[in-house]
């Protein structure tokens, strides 16, 4: 997997023994992390709404599923690869999640739906792997109750199946009440992919937020710090200039000094 992904479960669950090879840097670099939402770690706060329907003992999260719809339509329409292979995952533990994310997909892009896209519980997970798993956590309550979410064994799998990019959705105010789900909000905040996620959610994917989330190339930022450092020299120059006309203009004649000769 991506360095960026091994990072925190290396720390939480193997006491940083985890090593990542020389090239895998480079051999899991996917186009899609020119944007930040997309980039190989990141959490997607959203306060949506859990429910239990009758008789399933299991959970649902529609909020969740309507985000993740939009987020790989999103993909799938600007990474046209994505549409050909079934290199994206869609995991969660709850079974009636799982079930409702089928539905959802065939409505929406149709019955050839599973050619490009594989949605499974965590457990029919185990032992595979995708370019993309989208993790949908589902559990949002005030109880701050996360039942088996809690269990580190289905986070660290559910995590760790992507091979370029995890993309964890999930209530942060809920989660975090457990010390694990804790750990990866606040390491999501400290490396910057943490993301507050509100209604509409269809905003967040609009033109004017992805081209705000693009991450800056080495050669981008070294222009816009040329630019900028260009841009405080001319504030300078002209600081300059501004004070120069002022000499010998405060009341006197630069010609004479303004004083009468003995």
């Amino acid at each position: 997997m991506h360095p960026e992904i091994s990072i925190f479960p290396s720390k939480e669950f193997y006491a940083g023994s985890l090593e990542d090879g020389d090239l895998l840097r480079n051999s899991t670099r996917r186009l899609w992390h020119k944007h930040r939402c997309f980039g190989p770690f990141c959490f997607f706060d959203i306060d949506g709404a859990e429910s239990q329907p009758s008789g399933t003992g299991s959970w649902v999260n529609e909020d969740e599923i309507e985000f993740i719809v939009l987020m790989y339509h999103k993909l799938a329409s600007q990474y046209l690869t994505l549409k050909s292979s079934s290199q994206l995952a869609i995991i969660s533990p709850y079974r009636y999640q799982v079930k409702l994310l089928h539905e959802k997909f065939r409505t929406t892009f149709g019955e050839k739906y599973n050619q490009s896209v594989d949605i499974n519980t965590v457990d029919g997970f185990q032992g595979r792997e995708k370019d993309i798993a989208i993790f949908s956590c589902v559990r949002s309550n005030g109880e701050s109750r996360i039942g088996f979410v809690s269990d580190f064994r289905r986070m660290n799998v559910g995590i760790t199946r992507a091979r370029s990019s995890v993309l964890v959705v999930g209530s942060a105010s809920t989660l975090m009440q457990d010390d694990h789900w804790k750990n990866l909000v606040n390491n999501s905040k400290e490396r910057n992919c943490y993301f507050k996620v509100s209604k509409p959610y269809a905003s967040f994917f609009n033109d004017t937020n992805m081209e705000a989330l693009k991450v800056q190339s080495k050669m981008e930022k070294k222009i816009l710090e040329l630019n900028e450092f260009v841009g405080q020299t001319e504030l300078i120059t002209d600081h300059i200039e501004l004070g120069n006309e002022g000499i010998g203009n405060d009341g006197m004649d630069a010609d004479d000094g303004g004083f009468d000769e003995d």
